[in-house]
């Protein structure tokens, strides 16, 4: 552990120095990339509406260059916002990511058709692992109900059991999620490369 804490805070001491060295254009580079953060948080937040827009207003007085780093920039905060939803919450906030890249890149086919078939992965995916989860339960709802009747009769009172705390279901459909996470995952991670690789 101590040695964990002394290379992070090397890291860190390492990271300082170099900002001291850091050129005027790294600096600029920086600042650059913060600035594009802030744009693309605003439209995940939910207060830009059209992020294609505001890329296009942000990028008026920019360079070639700085165009360059700041498409870089908005395709890795936004690929960073694009997992595996687990919750119905999640998979709207993962699709307004996809979103947010159809929009930025409004004028390229080829990645309007990549976030057509990320949205489709995700929601496939969400889809998915309802249905089985769904399945799971009516299975193990039946074994529930019999126990719980056995412990109202013994107890005299309602006893109610949350089948999805039962330690065989939680088993049982931690191995099936992590089958479904491995499958999925390895598409999600092969699409998000072709989008990094579109703007290396």
């Amino acid at each position: 552990m101590g040695d964990e804490i002394k290379s992070t805070l090397e890291i860190v001491m390492e990271k300082v120095e170099k900002i001291g060295k850091a050129s005027k254009e790294e600096l600029k580079a920086v600042k650059l990339r913060e600035e594009t953060q802030k744009v693309v948080g605003k439209f995940l937040r939910g207060e830009v509406t059209d992020l294609g827009e505001a890329i296009q207003e942000f990028l008026k007085d920019k360079s070639s260059e700085e165009k360059k780093e700041v498409f870089k920039t908005v395709v890795k905060v936004l690929l960073k916002n694009i997992v595996l939803p687990y919750t119905s919450y999640q998979l709207e906030d993962v699709k307004r990511a996809v979103d947010g890249l159809a929009q930025a890149f409004s004028k390229a086919p080829e990645i309007l058709r990549l976030c057509e078939e990320l949205k489709k992965l995700l929601e496939t995916y969400f889809e998915h692992k309802e249905k089985i989860k769904e399945e799971l339960l009516k299975r193990f709802s039946a074994g529930v109900e019999a126990l719980e009747q056995a412990l109202s009769d013994q107890m005299g009172t309602e006893v109610k059991i949350n089948i999805e705390e039962h330690p065989q279901f939680k088993e049982e459909w931690g191995k099936i999620k992590e089958q479904l996470d491995r499958e999925y995952g390895r598409q999600l991670d092969y699409i998000k490369n072709l989008f990094e690789k579109l703007v290396a």
